[in-house]
């Protein structure tokens, strides 16, 4: 139900919003940074229950590439769902959202409509992780 959603619901509305992706893994399309979002699974989900939340990350694509030569062991594209640290920005998605917010986790059960969670979902990106990214980009883009 979970990959059925993202793949059917959460993915073609992320790519109106102007990313790129499959799966868990998603990106803005920028030559001078990777800003990404990755959806992580609680380590309590099932296969009857799926709780889930949304990760975001920047990291200048310049910088990754030096610590990919000097550290050796990094990927090729930087895991939304890690943190390098000393290597750029990340944050969970309740932290680019209203002060004081709980952090968000999204919860789908086999046989249940996913509709609504997948509306919620992509209206938190869109209205919170998505300005939140292009703001970092800015940021960073202007050596702020």
């Amino acid at each position: 139900m979970f990959a059925a959603m993202m793949k059917d619901e959460i993915a073609p509305a992320l790519r109106g919003l102007g990313f790129v992706g499959s799966g868990v893994r998603y990106r803005l399309p920028d030559a001078g940074y990777w800003a990404q979002i990755g959806f992580q699974k609680s380590r309590s989900s099932t296969a009857e229950t799926v709780k889930f939340t949304v990760n975001l990350s920047v990291i200048e694509r310049d910088v990754w590439e030096r610590a990919r030569l000097v550290r050796g062991h990094l990927p090729e594209r930087p895991s939304p769902n890690t943190g390098y640290v000393g290597l750029g920005w990340t944050e969970r998605i309740g932290g680019v959202m209203a002060p004081c917010s709980d952090e968000p986790w999204w919860t789908v059960r086999r046989g249940r409509p996913t509709a609504q969670v997948a509306a919620e979902v992509v209206a938190a990106i869109g209205d919170h992780a998505l300005p939140a990214l292009r703001g970092r980009i800015e940021n960073v883009g202007h050596g702020a």
